[in-house]
This record gives C-alpha cells, sequence and structure tokens, in this order.
C-alpha cells in the first residue's frame, strides 16, 4: 500500500511539472524579415524553445532557432528570420513549445 501511494504522488507530481504546451504566437511578415512573436499569458515565467520560418517568394525556407528563452509573465519575444533584399519574405510560421520554470 505504500509503494502504490508513494507512486501516485510521484506521477502526480511529475506529471504536473514536466508538461510542455504550445504558446500564442503572432506572425508578421515584411521584405526582409518574418517575425514569430510568442506570448507568455501564464502567472509564471516559461522556457521556450523551437524553430522560426520565413518562405521567400522563390520558394526557399529559412529558419531561426530560439533555445530555452525565457518569457516573463504579460510579456513576449519576438525570433527573426532575415532575408535579403532581392528575394524578400512570403510567409512566416513556427513550431515552439514552451514549458514552466521559476527561473
Amino acid at each position: 500500500m505504500k509503494k502504490f501511494i508513494l507512486s501516485a504522488i510521484t506521477t502526480l507530481t511529475i506529471s504536473g511539472t514536466a508538461s510542455a504546451f504550445v504558446p500564442q504566437m503572432q506572425f508578421f511578415v515584411n521584405n526582409q524579415v518574418a517575425v514569430a512573436r510568442v506570448f507568455n499569458t501564464n502567472f509564471q515565467p516559461v522556457a521556450c524553445s523551437g524553430y522560426a520560418f520565413g518562405r521567400t517568394f522563390q520558394g526557399v525556407v529559412l529558419n531561426a532557432y530560439a533555445n530555452n528563452v525565457i518569457i516573463a509573465p504579460g510579456a513576449f519575444v519576438d525570433v527573426y528570420v532575415h532575408s535579403n533584399f532581392y528575394d524578400p519574405m512570403a510567409q512566416a510560421w513556427a513550431q515552439i513549445e514552451c514549458q514552466a520554470t521559476w527561473f
């Protein structure tokens, strides 16, 4: 019985702290830059990692990596993907996941 209670408490503790989620995002496209804006709508800091992508008019896909970026509650972070003047950006998207942290 003690093992069962201990395993239940451990499972609930680990599952409550080890969850990742997809944050709220906005995307902006300019001639030379594609921006993925990641928002923290939680009441605690989050650490986010993932890729932001931008597609140019000629079809080239460029990306930028964000690794464990800390976002304060109510704040946001921009991830930029740059192109050159001769092949402007046409589209932006991202694959970013966040998890709660207490940094």
